[in-house]
């Protein structure tokens, strides 16, 4: 194995992993809490929302850390 096919693997697994976390642990619980389908729809629309909002904020500042402190 060269050394890119380590890091898909990697980075795969991980990306496999994280989904697998957010969605047993964030929508599987906020799914189960309402009784209709509109209202699951609505709350994993909204946790989606929320999920999206947290994750872009984590990419800002991991950009905003590469550029201050390793370039």
């Amino acid at each position: 194995m060269n050394g890119d096919l380590v890091t898909y693997l990697v980075v795969g697994i991980g990306a496999l992993v994280s989904l697998v976390t957010v969605v047993g642990l964030i929508f599987v619980p906020v799914v189960r809490m309402y009784p209709t389908w509109w209202q699951r729809s609505a709350a994993g629309v909204l946790a989606l929302v929320v999920v999206w909002a947290f994750a872009i904020g984590g990419i800002y500042v991991g950009l905003q850390f590469v550029d201050r402190f390793l370039s």
